[in-house]
């Protein structure tokens, strides 16, 4: 088993030489080995693969010169395998008969070393009979999709198999895949190694190659046969973030930037936003026939229930037919999502003085929405607070959820459907774990906070939005003898610039709305008040709206049926 990590790999001549190439594909739980052997701002592929090769029995692996990040990864993993065979391949950036020359010699080279290495031996006959049977492979068999089905194409830096398997659970089509590994290969069978290494670097270029304009183009050839675009890159790889600063600035088409650092705890929420994505895209909001059969409840009248569970706290909403809120309730999410979600629906439906037969449908959405057992359906959180949004108040235009350990900034068009969204998923920054971290250093209860921050009367600058590196300022900050509203109040301001940073992302427009827990501190609201200049509209209980967005697509589920 030979892994390898890029499309310029000459992965048929590993296959003629009988060797097993593998498109390494790792997903990790944490980067302990490779932290203590790389600079800490290596892309996180290039981590992955260490630990890959670390878990897993590969005979070796062969890198390519595509970036510096798998330059120092062929380093380490040359001195750290000497007994395997680590090879990195020199990729030319240019396209020409003199280049495709120099690539055939350089594959040629990658065979005498491998032949060295397994005492195996190359033939030019085995390699052309693989492309044979490769080409007649290579017919098409597309799965069905509905007509009406959403069409993604996937572009950027590798992706990894479960975000494409994602997209077909979600009944999205993949018109393409232009990711570094993702591309199929439909060589014409090679006369000889020179049109062979030609072939690989005729491929849709990477962002390295001198035509990396060609994507552009490419992309644009399918203008008619996509609905949106969702641009992958992996952490601190820049070289991708350029591209997809140019797309989106191009407006062509809706486009959605995944970025993730290639573990398994960033699964959930790239699930959110390709979801919400493909929600947004697919127009969720449709107007339903006035007159629809109804399931009967309590007294002939119908109820539904909408569920938000998220990581902090889990909120419910029970509404019936005339969309009117029966009862609600919000309780802490605790360790187990599934326990809160047991407790609420008891609380709730106590409330309502109702049964849950009585319930014609339940809509989960949040973080955990996956996880309640009773949810009859689930919608991502940033269709819900759009929904939901709209229902309180009929104007708003933008909205700005600032949960326990998340901040997402929406905007909406005319229609109330989802125009943009951005989401502050890389740590807790500005959030309502943050604001807890700051209250307990300040000795203040969190319902306090807010309220004192009013009486301040001198600025005070909080530097960082780092939970850990913000506390230690307020502690520097008390032992300087500055008033507790003081600090208070700088660390609503601090807040309210990482939001609208956020809310600059999606080109925010009039009128606004705060949802969320983090909505009940008056001076967070008063901080982004003053620095957005705009009023913010606050309901009588923020953190209901995702729930009660939940149960408008319940109430329209059930009437639908």
């Amino acid at each position: 088993m030979i892994g390898y990590v890029c499309k310029y790999t000459p992965v048929e001549v590993l296959e003629a030489m009988g060797a097993e190439p593998v498109n390494m594909e790792p997903v990790v739980t944490d980067f302990d080995e490779a932290d203590a052997l790389m600079h800490p701002n290596v892309c996180s592929y290039a981590k992955a693969v260490l630990e890959d090769m670390s878990c897993k029995n590969y005979q070796g692996v062969v890198l390519t010169t595509c970036c510096d990040s798998i330059r120092r990864l062929y380093d380490i993993l040359k001195i750290r395998y000497p007994e395997k065979f680590i090879y990195l391949l020199d990729v030319p950036r240019v396209v020409n008969d003199y280049t495709a020359g120099l690539f055939a010699e350089r594959i040629r080279e990658m065979i005498r070393k491998y032949e060295n290495f397994s005492g195996k031996s190359f033939r030019e006959e085995d390699l052309k009979e693989i492309m044979v049977r490769k080409k007649a492979a290579a017919v098409l068999k597309e799965a069905p999709y509905p007509e009406d089905a959403v069409r993604i194409g996937l572009i950027g830096n590798r992706c990894s198999s479960s975000i494409i398997n994602l997209l077909g659970d979600l009944n999205v089509r993949l018109a393409f895949n232009l990711t570094c590994a993702g591309a199929k290969r439909f060589f014409d069978v090679p006369k000889d190694m020179k049109e062979y290494a030609l072939s690989i670097l005729n491929q849709i270029p990477c962002m390295r190659m001198i035509k990396a304009a060609n994507r552009e183009k490419y992309v644009e050839g399918f203008s008619d046969e996509i609905d949106g675009l969702i641009y992958h890159t992996v952490k601190f790889c820049d070289v991708y973030s350029y591209e997809y600063a140019g797309m989106h600035l191009d407006g062509k088409f809706p486009i959605l930037k995944v970025e993730t650092d290639v573990t398994a705890q960033c699964e959930g929420q790239i699930r959110t936003r390709v979801e919400a994505f493909a929600e947004s895209i697919r127009g969720k909001e449709k107007k339903y026939q006035e007159e629809r059969k109804r399931k009967a409840g309590l007294n002939g009248r119908m109820y539904v229930m909408g569920i938000d569970s998220g990581s902090t706290s889990t909120n419910a909403v029970i509404m019936n037919e005339e969309k009117k809120i029966i009862a609600s309730e919000v309780v802490r999410t605790g360790s187990k999502t599934a326990v809160s979600a047991e407790k609420i629906l008891e609380d709730v439906l106590k409330k309502a003085g109702i049964g849950k037969e009585d319930l014609s449908e339940i809509v989960s959405t949040g973080y955990g929405r996956v996880s309640i057992p009773y949810a009859d359906e689930n919608v991502t959180e940033i269709s819900c607070h759009a929904k939901g949004a709209r229902f309180f108040h009929a104007g708003v235009m933008t909205i700005l959820d600032i949960g326990g350990q998340d901040s997402k900034a929406i905007r909406l068009n005319k229609e109330g459907e989802v125009a943009d969204f951005a989401m502050n998923d890389k740590c807790a920054a500005g959030t309502g774990r943050f604001l807890e971290a700051m209250a307990r250093t300040l000795e203040l209860d969190l319902s306090e906070l807010g309220p004192e921050s009013l009486k301040s009367k001198e600025h005070v600058e909080i530097s960082s939005m780092c939970t850990v590196f913000a506390e230690s300022e307020v502690i520097s900050l008390i032992a300087e003898n500055k008033e507790k509203s003081d600090i208070a109040a700088g660390v609503h301001r601090a807040i309210a610039g990482k939001a609208w940073s956020l809310l600059s992302r999606v080109g925010p427009e009039p009128e606004y709305m705060m949802t969320g827990g983090v909505a009940k501190n008056i001076g967070v609201v008063k901080a982004l008040e003053e620095r957005i200049g705009e009023k913010l509209f606050i309901c009588p209980d923020p953190e209901i709206v995702g729930a009660a967005g939940a149960a408008l697509f319940a109430l329209e589920k059930a009437q639908e049926s």
